[in-house]
């Protein structure tokens, strides 16, 4: 199967009297393979079809679930079974490029593999050394690591309509901006600009130039990108999005280049510039963009999918290491970070649908809000609200039963909010009874049938709340449907901050029996008394102040750190013990 080129079709012509050779049977087994890869290259593509979730099983190893994907040649890549491996175990671990710090990552890729099984007797007796031939080719798989980039564009539903480019990937710091292959004219878009700490430990900051050519950002042709890790939360991805417009043109191609002359990068107090300047080109015109992707795929598909036949492994996961001399711990794991997967037609329907029924409902709350803002500047009143309806499925539902609604965002932002709530109860003859408010009980000799009591849990840090339904009667209620609305006055206070723990420093690395003193930064919460832990055993001691004692024996060791008042809220790292190195000049 080392030939990949699957045209011409041939298929063998049968006849009275035919010899038939092994070429006959490989050239028919040939052609309905090639037929199959073909319409799988062209109709679907190559990625992940279903299942091969990675997963941690514990700091060093990893679990590869089944599942199916199909690879660049359109060949079938079948995973029957889970298969839990260490990080250390994995084919091409010895042999990748130790990452420049303690902390990198590896690449897990699938290859489609087959090798020849079941030897047996040759009565022709042609086998090498009279040993037989392989009576048949067992298909598999390969799976290695590796810290290399796919070596051309790998093909994703993203490639098609919007491109990446790379500016900056070294010390491990990657830095890519992304923009539309296609705009409108006169129309708005953003440049998305993406940093990846890929293995960076000290705080870095970045700055540079773009010149604009048929795009502005805010009526200039220039604009300066800027990025300092200190104004972030401590993350390993950061994404930054510039707006910016289209020129009123037709048919130009417009461009956002790198000046660079510009460029400045500050790693502690290190600095770097780059001399190569990198470019941005986009279509710019005044047919639809949906339309001109549809277009310029069809024009260069077949070209695109004859010339995609150089080998392309399929990558899994990114998985986040901390490596020492003897050790390889897994930091965390980011699925499929190419986007290599086929929608199944069930999938891709499903989110079609989903996608109607999503701008369905922005239309209708669009038009509320029309209303809404309407009766608000005739009242001149400046309360903002929302409103919606949550249905129950009551029909097994029995007196004293709690249902309650999955967790609705009223979108009025993360403040304190007013929610009123009623019901109507909807029977198998399609008849429903009145919309009641408040206590339901004062109405319940009106219409018997369905009582129940309404209360709601509001979740400020979401900026949403939880419904619950106290069934009291339920007679042949089939369904209720409960209507809330939520109120917010301007004066109601300033927005809720998401709580976070972070510890600092991350990842140190200490000699053997050597003290420090971590410390932690809060958001969204003032920090009061933090627990310390050391989560591994002899793994060295913390005191209540955050002072840490490493062990006598080297090793990595994992610190937890948790608030009392918010036992929720809790954060880990590493540290990363060595041995003292030895005098020897004493």
């Amino acid at each position: 199967m080392k030939n990949l080129k699957s045209f011409p079709f041939e298929r063998n012509r049968y006849f009275y009297g035919k010899l038939l050779s092994v070429e006959d049977f490989e050239t028919e087994q040939k052609y309905f393979n090639d037929k199959r890869r073909t319409i799988n290259r062209f109709l679907f593509g190559s990625g992940v079809v279903c299942g091969l979730h990675v997963l941690e099983v514990d700091d060093e190893s990893i679990s590869l679930e089944r599942g199916l994907a199909l690879d660049f040649a359109g060949r079938e890549i079948v995973v029957d079974e889970p298969v839990v491996k260490r990080i250390a175990d994995i084919e091409g671990y010895d042999t990748e490029q130790t990452p420049e710090s303690d902390r990198g990552f590896y690449y897990l890729c699938l290859d489609y593999k087959e090798q020849p099984c079941e030897r047996m007797h040759n009565v022709a007796d042609t086998g090498q050394c009279g040993e037989g031939e392989y009576n048949k080719y067992k298909e598999g798989y390969r799976l290695y690591i590796t810290q290399n980039e796919p070596e051309r564009e790998v093909c994703s539903a993203g490639k098609l309509y919007e491109k990446r480019i790379e500016v900056y990937y070294e010390n491990g710091i990657r830095i890519s901006q992304t923009l539309p292959k296609y705009l409108e004219t006169g129309s708005d878009t953003a440049l998305r600009v993406e940093v990846e700490n890929t293995g960076q430990q000290q705080s870095f900051s970045f700055s540079y130039e773009l010149s604009l050519s048929f795009l502005t950002f805010r009526d200039d042709t220039k604009v300066r990108v800027c990025f300092d890790e200190k104004d972030h939360a401590k993350d390993q991805k950061y994404v930054l999005e510039i707006p910016l417009k289209a020129a009123g043109a037709d048919q130009v191609e417009a461009e956002a280049a790198l000046v660079p002359e510009s460029f400045q990068l500050t790693v502690g107090k290190k600095k770097y510039r780059m001399a190569e300047g990198r470019s941005h080109r986009v279509q710019v015109g005044r047919q639809d963009a949906s339309r001109k992707l549809l277009e310029e795929y069809y024009k260069s598909a077949m070209d695109h999918v004859m010339d995609y036949t150089f080998r392309q492994s399929i990558y899994l996961a990114k998985i986040y290491v901390v490596k020492t001399e003897d050790l390889c711990l897994i930091e965390r794991i980011e699925r499929l970070p190419f986007g290599q997967y086929i929608l199944h037609t069930e999938i891709a329907a499903a989110l079609l649908q989903k996608l109607a029924e999503d701008v369905k409902k922005l239309k209708a709350e669009k038009e509320i809000g029309k209303k809404q803002e309407e009766s608000g500047k005739k009242q001149g009143n400046q309360t903002e609200a929302a409103y919606g309806e949550v249905i129950f499925d009551v029909k097994k539902a029995k007196a004293g039963e709690v249902l309650y609604s999955e967790q609705i965002y009223h979108g009025l932002g993360l403040c304190p909010v007013m929610i009123e709530l009623g019901y109507e109860a909807e029977y198998a003859d399609s008849q429903s009874t009145e919309t009641v408010f408040g206590d339901a009980s004062v109405f319940q000799n009106a219409k018997p049938g369905f009582l129940a009591s309404l209360g709601a849990k509001l979740e400020l840090s979401e900026g949403a709340f939880v419904i619950g339904m106290r069934v009291q009667r339920n007679d042949t209620a089939q369904k209720v449907r409960v209507r809330w609305s939520a109120v917010k006055n301007p004066e109601a206070g300033e927005a809720v901050q998401k709580k976070r723990l972070f510890i600092q420093p991350d990842i140190p690395n200490l000699h053997v029996g050597e003290t420090m003193t971590f410390t932690t930064v809060t958001e969204g919460f003032e920090e009061e008394r933090i627990k310390w832990t050391v989560k591994d055993q002899d793994g060295g001691t913390i005191d209540k102040n955050g002072k840490y004692t490493a062990p006598e024996t080297a090793g990595v060791y994992r610190i937890s750190a948790a608030s009392t008042a918010y036992p929720d809220i809790a954060a880990s790292t590493f540290v990363v013990v060595r041995e003292k190195e030895k005098d020897w000049l004493g």
